[in-house]
C-alpha cells in the first residue's frame, strides 16, 4: 500500500503528533511506502527523524491553486492507494485533488471540532469567514472524500451537525499513546525534580499551547483563589506559546503568582514532566480526542479537567478526574484544593488513571485499528 499523509505543517499539536506515531508505526511494521507532504514550514516543529522518517515534502506556496498544481504533480509521480489528510487546509488540497485525478481514496481526519460555539466566543476568530469556511466545508467533502476518521465520538457527532455528514461515512477510533517510560524510575524522577527546583511541592502540570481554546487564563484565576496554598504548590505551563500568552503573564504578575507558576515552553521531554508531576489540569473550553488528558493517565496523574463530552470521552468522573463548569474558576479552583490537601485520594485516582490508559488508550490497539480502516478502504 502506497499512501499520502497530507497535513497543515509538523507543528507541535496533538493531531500532529498522533499521526506522525501512526505512521512511524506503519512504515516500520508494515512496511509500506508513506510519502509525508506539508503545505508549510513551521516553528517549533516535530523532528520528522525522530519517527523514522528521511525526508518530508514542502509545498509552501502561499497560493491555494499553487499548492493543489505541486500536490496534484507529486501524485502524479508518486501514484498513491490513499490520501490521508489532517487539519483543514491540507483537507481541502486532499478534496481538490481527489475531484480531479479521481484514482486514489481520500481518507480524512476529523480531529477537533471547528464550529465549536465557544471558538465563535474566540477574540481571535472572524465569524463570517467562519461561516464561509463552513459552507464550502460542506460543499467540497460531498465530492472530495470517501471516508471519515473521527478521533472521538464527539467529534463526530459535531460534523454530522455541522457538515451534514452521513455517520455511515465516519469511523471512530480514538488516539493512543504509549507508556510512560519514567513512570516507576524513582531515582530518575527525584533527580529530575531536584533539577527543577521542585522541592516538596505540590506540582500541577498542564500540557497545551497558549490559546483561548486551552483557558490557561481560567486556571491562573483559579490560582488566586488559593492564596493559602501558596507555599504547598508549584503550576508547570508546557506548551508554545500563542495568542494568550501575553494574558497569562499579566495575570500571574497581577496576581502575584510569579513564584508559584512557571511557563515552560515547548519542551522535548513531556513524558519526564509529567512522571514528576502531581496531578493535571485541563481547563480546555473545547477539544478534539484530548490526547494530552491520555498522557496524563499514561502517566499515572489525577486529573481536574473542565466538563466538556470531549474530555469525558478519556476520563472517568470522580474515578480518575474531578470535573468544573467551563470557564468557572471558582469550582476549578475548589477542586484543585480537593486534590492538593488529600493525598489518599490521589493515589487512589493515579491508579485509576493508569487502568483506564491500559484499557482503552494503549498505542497498539489503536494502531491496528487505523490501519485496518486503510485497508478496507481498498
Amino acid at each position: 500500500m502506497k499512501v499520502i499523509l497530507l497535513i497543515n505543517s509538523l507543528y507541535t499539536g496533538g493531531a500532529e503528533f498522533s499521526t506522525l506515531t501512526f505512521y512511524s508505526w506503519v512504515k516500520s511494521i508494515m512496511k509500506d511506502e508513506v510519502k509525508i507532504i506539508c503545505l508549510k514550514k513551521a516553528d517549533p516543529e516535530y523532528d520528522f527523524r525522530e519517527f523514522g522518517f528521511e525526508e518530508v515534502t514542502y509545498l509552501n506556496q502561499d497560493s491555494f491553486f499553487s499548492r493543489l498544481k505541486n500536490f496534484n504533480r507529486i501524485v502524479d509521480e508518486f501514484r498513491p492507494d490513499i490520501v490521508h489528510s489532517v487539519l483543514f487546509d491540507a483537507n481541502l488540497i486532499g478534496r481538490a485533488s481527489r475531484m480531479i485525478k479521481r484514482d486514489f481514496k481520500h481518507l480524512e481526519s476529523l480531529v477537533n471540532q471547528t464550529y465549536s460555539p465557544y471558538r465563535l466566543k474566540d477574540p481571535n476568530v472572524n465569524k463570517l469567514k467562519l461561516e464561509v469556511y463552513r459552507c464550502l466545508d460542506f460543499i467540497m467533502q460531498i465530492w472530495g472524500v470517501d471516508y471519515f476518521h473521527s478521533n472521538g465520538a464527539t467529534v463526530a457527532k459535531h460534523y454530522q451537525e455541522k457538515l451534514f455528514i452521513d455517520p455511515t461515512r465516519i469511523t471512530n477510533i480514538p488516539r493512543g499513546r504509549y507508556p510512560n517510560p519514567f513512570l516507576n524510575d524513582t531515582e530518575k524522577i527525584n533527580l529530575f525534580r531536584s533539577k527543577l527546583k521542585l522541592e516538596d511541592k505540590i506540582v500541577l502540570i498542564n500540557v497545551a499551547r497558549h490559546e483561548y481554546q486551552k483557558a490557561q487564563t481560567v486556571l491562573i484565576d483559579a490560582l488566586n483563589e488559593l492564596n493559602d496554598l501558596k507555599s504547598d504548590y508549584i503550576l508547570l505551563l508546557v506548551g508554545r506559546n500563542g495568542e494568550a500568552t501575553k494574558e497569562i503573564q499579566e495575570k500571574i504578575n497581577l496576581y502575584g503568582l510569579q513564584e508559584n507558576v512557571r511557563i515552560l515552553g515547548h519542551r522535548s521531554d513531556v513524558t519526564k514532566l509529567l512522571a514528576a508531576s502531581d496531578i493535571f489540569v485541563f481547563p480546555s473550553r473545547f477539544e478534539g480526542l484530548p490526547g494530552a488528558l491520555i498522557e496524563a493517565e499514561a502517566a499515572g496523574l489525577p486529573i481536574v479537567c473542565s466538563d466538556i463530552p470531549n474530555n469525558k470521552e478519556v476520563i472517568e468522573e470522580n474515578s480518575n478526574a474531578l470535573i468544573f463548569p467551563v470557564d468557572n474558576s471558582k469550582i476549578l479552583a475548589e477542586k484543585l484544593r480537593e486534590l492538593i490537601l488529600q493525598t489518599e485520594k490521589r493515589e487512589y485516582m493515579k491508579k485509576r488513571s493508569l487502568s483506564i490508559y491500559e484499557k482503552k488508550f494503549k498505542i497498539e490497539k489503536v494502531h491496528h485499528q487505523l490501519y485496518d480502516l486503510m485497508k478496507a478502504l481498498l
